[in-house]
């Protein structure tokens, strides 16, 4: 590992392992610019007309109470705002718009489960045929069955990830509440086996695990279970987003880093499921919001002084002065660098 991939790793909380490690230059010529223009975006900050990547909330239904995620903790504070659903229409409005302007990349969650919506594969499908290039979700693959499976590879989607936290049945079935741990892994082996027989590059098939005191031991374990199988494994430290100072489930001490800036306001946007153009895809409660594509063009709002004005504050090293982002987990970095 390099020392600049490692210090990433460090910073962020998370490491990643690809096992396929030639997919995105199997993806073709035009995968491979918008993952450099990523990157370069990334590193030097700048500003596309449109943003790259647009996050869908499409629903905040979720079948599971697992009880480190920021929807269980909504709901343990009374502060969840009941169940909602994006309609086709507001999802169209704004990837038409994004798909004439440049839009790269989609991910198709944000608080909830998004094979709950049952307009999802119809979605992947359009993002496919207006010509997104990566077009992405977030799942527990308890509600994977083969016939989602299906429509979902031969539809266009590019990455799979799926939220698996344990490789030991009661433990991971303590930690997804409300999920069977046979089950879950059968809908996986599926998934995989489809993937095959459709002869299919995509989707990049990629487990996440969120690390805790209570399972951070088991990741070999899980490299163990999945490696053979799959495209690649994830590794999250849990940080509550809610009180990030709350230590009890973390696996090493953080800190805040005051001198953090955020990729994000350079490179993407969330739009709600009333189609309110949000500022920030963790923003669970849609609390900084930059008007509706009913009125704005999101185009707009990417460019405009509100947008701006954050850009500026965050260059300038003064990411608490903005309120949404001072309780935000990201800027957390270990307090000391990890062997």
């Amino acid at each position: 590992m390099t020392a600049s991939k490692r210090e990433r790793d460090v910073n962020t909380l998370c490491s990643f392992l690809n096992f396929n490690t030639t997919w995105e230059a199997d993806m073709g010529d035009d995968f491979l610019r918008y993952r450099r223009a990523w990157q370069e975006n990334t590193r030097h900050k700048t500003l596309t007309r449109f943003p790259m990547h647009l996050d869908f909330d499409l629903t905040n239904a979720c079948t599971l109470a697992c009880p480190f995620c920021p929807r269980t903790q909504l709901v343990r504070q009374g502060r969840y705002p009941g169940t909602y659903r994006m309609s086709f229409e507001v999802y169209e409005k704004a990837l038409r718009e994004g798909a004439e302007k440049g839009l790269l990349a989609i991910n198709l969650n944000a608080g909830g489960e998004p094979l709950l919506h049952p307009d999802l594969p119809r979605m992947v499908k359009l993002a496919a045929d207006l010509g997104i290039l990566d077009i992405m979700l977030h799942t527990s693959a308890v509600h994977l069955d083969e016939a989602l499976a299906r429509s979902l590879i031969e539809g266009g989607l590019t990455k799979l990830i799926i939220s698996f936290d344990s490789p030991i049945p009661d433990h991971y079935e303590q930690l997804r509440k409300n999920a069977r741990f046979d089950a879950v892994v059968a809908n996986i082996n599926r998934a995989i086996e489809l993937k095959k027989e459709l002869r299919s590059l995509t989707p990049f098939i990629r487990i996440n695990m969120v690390q805790m005191k209570e399972n951070h031991q088991e990741r070999q374990q899980m490299i163990d279970l999945w490696r053979e199988r799959i495209d690649g494994l994830g590794f999250l430290e849990y940080i509550n987003y809610y009180q990030w100072d709350d230590r009890d489930r973390y696996v090493h001490p953080v800190r805040y880093q005051e001198d953090f800036v955020c990729e994000k306001p350079w490179q993407r946007l969330g739009i709600a499921h009333d189609g309110r153009i949000k500022f920030c895809h963790l923003d669970d409660l849609d609390e900084v919001t930059l008007g509706s594509i009913v009125d704005t063009p999101i185009e707009k709002a990417w460019q405009g002084s509100q947008m701006q004005a954050y850009r500026e504050l965050q260059q300038q090293g003064r990411i608490r002065e903005i309120e949404l982002c001072s309780r935000c987990s990201t800027p957390m970095m270990p307090e000391e660098p990890r062997p």
